[in-house]
């Protein structure tokens, strides 16, 4: 309950800061503020990613300042999880986070960047052995990335980064056979994970 609380705090504090960038599309100093839309592959790796994969996702984002900016990204991966008996699991997982990206100039192309927030996870599962059914639970999860940019024309950049989510969800599985019946175990499950994206933004 106190996870749900914390999580829903954070959601509601940055997408208020991104409706306050709306608001204000020039800085205090007078120069424009740069808008980004743009997509990216994203290659999952490290936590508990067993079989990493490539994924699609696209990302768009808004700035309050010249350093300090917010993100709303989707990010969409899947993975096989492979038991020593020959079973697997077919896991789609999609990722929808809301970021405070904080974005520091390394040179006249080239810039950096960290960022924080919370994400929304929908995690599907497809199980390989017909009397086996695992469902889990929707969560909220908190990530933290960073990256590099790399402009290529007046208005397109180039983009590398990497952001790691921390993730715990509640499933349950379910076992039928036809002598037995139908038993039902619930349980606590942690999937962290992390992304390797590469992509392209367009600045306006």
């Amino acid at each position: 309950m106190k996870r749900g609380i914390v999580s829903t705090g954070i959601l509601a504090l940055l997408i208020g800061m991104a409706s306050q960038a709306q608001a204000n599309r020039i800085s205090m100093t007078g120069q424009p503020l740069t808008n980004r839309i743009g997509l990216h592959g994203a290659y999952s790796n490290g936590g508990d990613v067993e079989e990493p994969e490539i994924g699609i996702g696209g990302q768009v984002e808004f700035p309050i300042n010249h350093i300090l900016s917010v993100e709303f990204a989707v990010s969409h991966f899947s993975e096989e999880i492979a038991g020593s008996d020959g079973a697997s699991i077919d896991q789609d997982l999609t990722s929808i986070g809301v970021s405070a990206v904080f974005r520091k100039a390394l040179g006249p192309q080239l810039g950096g960047y960290m960022l924080f927030g919370a994400d929304y996870n929908t995690i599907d599962t497809d199980s390989n052995v017909h009397n086996v059914n695992m469902e889990l639970d929707d969560e909220i999860g908190f990530h933290i990335g960073t990256g590099l940019n790399l402009a290529i024309s007046y208005n397109m950049e180039l983009f590398a980064e990497y952001r790691y989510t921390f993730l715990e969800t509640e499933g349950e599985e379910e076992m039928s056979d036809g002598v037995m019946g139908a038993s039902l175990t619930e349980g606590d499950y942690e999937y962290d994970f992390g992304l390797a994206k590469l992509g392209v933004n367009f600045l306006f």
